[in-house]
């Protein structure tokens, strides 16, 4: 692959042209909800190290990984109000970053005086929080308004998997693979359809993938430019005695690098329902939840590792595992980093060609400081 024409999508340390697309923009970096007040946790995204914690006023912060004065890492210290002290020798820093106190050491002394690491802007939404790892202003925070109103909200646990985080970008507008991969997923609940005909348009936010029977679009699939797709799903809650049925699903999925050969996706659910409807799901999704015997993950290292087959594995009742389990074995499956040079593209791939060729322009444009497409949010998906 190339490094200046736009074409390595691969690489996302620092310097690197991908790593610097995704760096302009907020991205997610961990589960709200796993970060207790006056807890600090070490973070690892596009090959770069940080501290991420959240002060005892509740608010996170994200620093640099390591202290400046002997290098150990911050996130083994001690969280005091909104700043961060160093387990090693005590020094003490703000949630800007600035060193507020150096025991034992007077702070007018050349290199210790107006001492700062680096720290960037952290925002918490919709049970996530994501930070903005680039230079210069933050643009503002992407808005997802169909799910700040009533409703069910739940970020699944980060799912880390051991390959490139552009397995997955090029699973997102994959049609194709749903007869196959899915099969074991949409046999159980009688959705196996002949292969369909597919399109993909460039859009104001990234891709739509259309599906047709026939001469019918019967549903879209959107990826938002750079790292992130979304899909709408009918939720069947039929009521036995009133007849009602549920509402609809929203999923969204951030699909982050962790390294050049591991990835962090953070699945967002929302359904749209409430009352006696918003009861049955959760009751639903509780039940499925118990019944999960084993993570995907671990069921997917051992058909990789032939010691189990796809076919021998129970059809579970959490159809979110086993969705997981049928993309981890196909997408790990191609290796920690894809060798796309050996690739038979055909017509069922436009929407993975579409992407492909949006990411190589923007980095291109991005090598030629030349302006780059401002994506926008669109005021309704269909």
């Amino acid at each position: 692959m190339g490094f200046l024409d736009g074409s390595d999508f691969v690489h996302t340390g620092p310097g690197a042209l991908a790593g610097r697309y995704l760096r302009s923009f907020w991205q997610p970096v961990y589960r709200a909800q796993d970060l207790a007040s006056g807890r600090a946790v070490p973070v690892r995204i596009m090959s770069e190290d940080f501290t991420l914690y959240r002060g005892e006023s509740g608010t996170p912060h994200l620093t640099a990984f390591r202290c400046a004065h002997r290098g150990t890492q911050l996130s083994t210290g001690w969280v005091e109000g909104d700043s961060i002290r160093c387990r090693y020798h005590g020094w003490k820093y703000d949630a800007t970053g600035q060193c507020v106190e150096q025991p034992g050491e007077d702070s007018e002394v050349q290199g210790f005086k107006g001492l700062r690491i680096r720290s960037y802007p952290v925002k918490e939404y919709l049970g996530l929080i994501f930070a903005y790892l680039g230079e210069g202003e933050p643009p503002p925070l992407r808005r997802f308004t169909e799910m700040e109103g009533p409703g069910i909200l739940e970020p699944y646990e980060p799912e880390y998997w051991p390959c490139n985080y552009f397995n997955r970008i090029d699973n997102a507008c994959d049609v194709a693979h749903l007869a196959f991969a899915h099969r074991q997923s949409r046999l159980a609940v009688n959705q196996l359809r002949d292969i369909p005909v597919i399109s993909a348009e460039e859009t104001e936010y990234g891709v739509k993938t259309k599906i047709l029977q026939g001469k019918s679009e019967t549903a879209a699939l959107h990826f938002f430019m750079p790292n992130m797709n979304h899909f709408r799903t009918a939720l069947s809650l039929r009521d036995p005695q009133s007849g009602s049925e549920g509402g609809m699903l929203e999923r969204y999925l951030w699909r982050i690098p962790v390294d050049d050969e591991n990835c962090v996706s953070f699945p967002l659910d929302f359904a749209h329902l409430s009352g006696e409807a918003a009861a049955r799901y959760e009751e639903r999704r509780q039940k499925a939840k118990l019944a999960t015997k084993t993570p995907h993950i671990e069921l997917g290292e051992a058909v990789l590792e032939g010691k189990l087959c796809m076919e021998e594995i129970e059809i579970q009742p959490n159809l979110k595992n086993l969705t997981s389990l049928e993309d981890y074995v196909v997408q790990v499956g191609q290796g920690p980093i894809a060798d796309r040079s050996d690739e038979r593209l055909g017509r069922m791939d436009v929407g993975i060609f579409l992407v492909r060729k949006l990411w190589q322009r923007e980095l291109g444009a991005l090598a030629e400081k030349k302006p780059l497409k401002q994506w926008t949010m669109p005021a309704e998906l269909e």
